[in-house]
């Protein structure tokens, strides 16, 4: 048969961008249309998301695929980040520019939040990880703080905004859903006890839910004038979920990180676990694919690296990955261990000199240069990558032998190894672009040409082979003596620290 093509719209917190993926019954192969910026807009004292402009930029590429591509195009589907939503109006009009996460009017609100309804309560309801950017806690923001959510008519997350921009069509697709803590997986609804006690209307939640694979809409007529006929397929929207999708999954509970910005360690499993112990560790179960669960944890990833890239490069010492590597390798290993996870390195205005403070704020060895400071945050993931599979196995009853690591930080060859030595199991890199192949394999089973979410991961397999990474030997003694001083510096879970 001729290829098939297929649009996947992955949105990042940096950066979005349109791949296309060609099949030929057997294969999948990805090719980038295009690429955009899509950094945070600051408002007065706000940050926001221009949702406008980032749908012009998914026209233009969708505009830009037609003329590649053609009628192969068999549909698109879009997936972003958690938590972020938009509010419209009884007119469907956007009624502000939807808050980026990371803005700081969720200052103080989990108190709030806690006021109103107990941490034991949320968490038996929605099994959800405690950060402080979680969408309730925006909720009680703009409770709180005179937000347009008491006279919004509909909420949506940020995928789902984007499809409805698209499509005219207003759904929440699960997956992202379960990233708000209103959403009970349980009962595969919305909490409406917490939308209850915290005050938000109930009628903005009316929208329905969509399921992988299920086609949302085609396009709005006055933009199927510009870019053809076009069915939006509503995939994994939660970009996390995707990337999990996309597991080659050699073990039948598979285990994996996410690695990016933030990294997702995690196993994926057949139904929530939402008990005392998880909450006390502040797990996460988040929805997957064809309603999996993943049982995971949000730590810090690469975005220590990023910041401070951006400083170095503002001070005229533009670094390449490759050269930090280099720079590290040489470096004195295990000098400094820090906690990815510190308040210290939410969002400073200079990541390497934050990490510096932090480090004598510890009574710890100040990483001085590129080369240190690199090899201190890569140490450190990798550590606390080992506590969290250690909770993982005790709290999930599970034995992980080895672990899926995607996204972009599967090419990051040294944290991968450290990886592997800090938690003494084989990783499997890649794919690279683990998110786009999951956002694809379920615009195929809208499609018909795969039943499931297995037969999806055996194309993907069979497409991208990963790159296997193995404990060395001889360093065992060296990281488990770094793991017992990680664990005695810092504590491995996010409870203690709310």
């Amino acid at each position: 048969m001729a290829d098939k093509v297929y649009l996947a719209i992955d949105l990042g917190a940096g950066s979005g961008r349109l791949m296309a993926a060609r099949f030929d019954s057997k294969t999948v192969k990805l090719e980038e249309v295009s690429r955009w910026a899509s950094a945070p807009v600051k408002v007065g004292a706000s940050y926001h998301w221009d949702a406008k402009a980032i749908f012009g930029e998914i026209v233009s590429a969708v505009k830009k695929a037609r003329s590649l591509y053609g009628d192969a195009i068999v549909s698109l589907g879009i997936d972003t980040w958690g938590v972020d939503y938009g509010l419209l109006d009884a007119s469907d009009n956007l009624m502000n520019m939807p808050y980026i996460y990371r803005d700081s009017r969720t200052d103080g609100m989990m108190d709030k939040v806690f006021a109103k309804i107990s941490k034991q309560e949320i968490y038996s309801l929605t099994g959800i990880q405690f950060m402080f950017f979680n969408t309730v806690f925006q909720m009680m923001a703009e409770l709180e703080n005179g937000g347009n959510l008491p006279k919004a008519k509909s909420f949506l997350m940020m995928p789902d905004l984007f499809a409805f921009m698209l499509t005219g069509e207003k759904v929440n697709e699960r997956t992202n859903a379960s990233t708000t803590q209103m959403y009970n997986p349980f009962k595969r609804d919305w909490a409406w006890d917490i939308i209850e006690k915290i005050g938000a209307p109930a009628d903005v939640f009316k929208s329905g839910f969509a399921e992988c694979g299920d086609v949302i809409g085609n396009l709005r007529a006055e933009l199927r004038a510009e870019l053809g006929d076009l069915k939006v397929v509503a995939v994994a929207s939660h970009d996390t979920a995707s990337a999990v999708a996309a597991t080659p999954a050699r073990t039948a509970l598979p285990a994996y990180i996410n690695s990016g910005t933030w990294s997702l360690p995690g196993v994926e499993l057949p139904s929530p676990i939402a008990t005392d112990a998880s909450f006390a560790e502040n797990f996460t179960n988040e929805v997957g694919a064809e309603n999996t669960v993943r049982f995971l944890k949000n730590i810090t990833g690469m975005w220590l690296v990023q910041k401070s890239k951006e400083v170095w490069k503002a001070k005229g010492c533009d670094k390449s990955y490759p050269e930090l590597e280099k720079a590290a390798a040489e470096s004195e290993e295990m000098r400094t261990l820090i906690n990815p996870d510190a308040p210290d390195f939410v969002m400073p205005a200079d990541m390497p000199q934050a990490i510096a403070d932090f480090a004598r704020k510890n009574s710890l060895p100040v990483p001085d240069t590129h080369g240190r400071i690199f090899r201190t945050i890569q140490e450190s993931i990798a550590l606390k990558y080992a506590c969290v599979f250690e909770t993982i196995e005790k709290l999930a009853g599970v034995k992980v032998s080895e672990i899926n690591v995607m996204g972009g930080g599967s090419k990051d060859a040294m944290l991968n190894q450290f990886t592997a030595n800090a938690t003494g199991r084989t990783i499997l890199a890649g794919p690279t672009e683990s998110t786009a192949l999951g956002n694809v394999a379920m615009q195929m089973k809208a499609d018909g040409m795969v039943k499931n979410l297995a037969e999806a991961r055996a194309i993907i397999s069979a497409s991208c082979q990963p790159k296997i990474f193995e404990p060395q030997k001889e360093s065992a003694a060296k990281w488990a003596d770094a793991l017992g001083k990680f664990k005695s510096l810092y504590i491995c879970d996010y409870a203690r620290q709310l």
